[in-house]
């Protein structure tokens, strides 16, 4: 395992983290599996998504509501271990092409869709939950689904942010305990991974400190440019 090309890979991922909220699992399962497989990119990719997720909610702790969509996290809980299945009795070939086609959606809908969801059905609610939750098990992608069905409510951002940071800090805790039972962290050293941890956090610092000089609408751009590319390489070359 290349240690230098992993801590890189998710100081970057932290960077993007803490602009936007999300997109933490993006960044990092476009990246990771350049240098090694999906099923090691998703596990390690969990471990310091839990650490990112819990560092950016301590700054919105104050303004988190159970009540607020909790059918969907309930649901987005009951999913996690569907996308885990699938990820254990899939193949690596086949796990990258199913990789890199769920990017190029995710980038396509980014720049062809630019209408923002303002409403979603409450009958829609458990299925995006249960779909968001798999996307996690399966890719540590379930961030996307998750971020959109927030947005579409009328909650203040501190209350979106807040949502968002307890739905995915929760599924990657559900997700840790799946992937150790499947032995996935058997050959991942706790101590590298501890110092790893150092530029991860300077990199979420970072963020928060040029929150208010960085335009985060660019910053996202160039972010799901890169996440279609990686997509195209994923789906055809690899």
């Amino acid at each position: 395992m290349n240690w230098f090309l992993l801590g890189g890979a998710l100081a970057c991922a932290g960077f993007v983290q803490s602009l936007t909220g999300f997109g933490f699992g993006l960044v990092s399962m476009s990246l990771l599996p350049f240098f090694m497989s999906v099923k090691e990119a998703a596990a390690i990719s969990t471990v310091f998504s839990f650490m990112a997720t819990i560092t950016t909610f301590i700054r919105h702790a104050h303004d988190y509501n159970w009540r607020l969509g909790f059918n969907f996290f309930i649901s987005l809980c009951l999913g996690v271990p569907i996308g885990v299945y699938f990820l254990e009795k899939t193949n690596e070939v086949l796990l990258c092409r199913v990789l890199g086609a769920i990017m190029i959606l995710i980038a396509a809908r980014e720049f062809l869709w630019k209408k923002p969801l303002i409403h979603i059905p409450n009958f829609l609610t458990v299925p995006l939950g249960l779909f968001s939750g798999a996307l996690s098990g399966a890719f540590n992608l379930g961030g996307t689904p998750t971020a959109a069905y927030a947005y579409a409510h009328p909650w203040s951002r501190g209350q979106i942010m807040a949502f968002l940071q307890v739905t995915i800090t929760t599924s990657c805790a559900l997700r840790m305990i799946g992937y150790g039972k499947f032995g996935y962290f058997k050959e991942f050293s706790w101590t590298r991974g501890a110092l790893i941890a150092i530029p991860l956090y300077l990199a979420i610092w970072l963020g928060h400190a040029l929150l208010q000089k960085i335009n985060p609408k660019q910053i996202r751009c160039g972010v799901f440019v890169f996440i279609g590319v990686a997509g195209i390489y994923y789906l055809l070359i690899r």
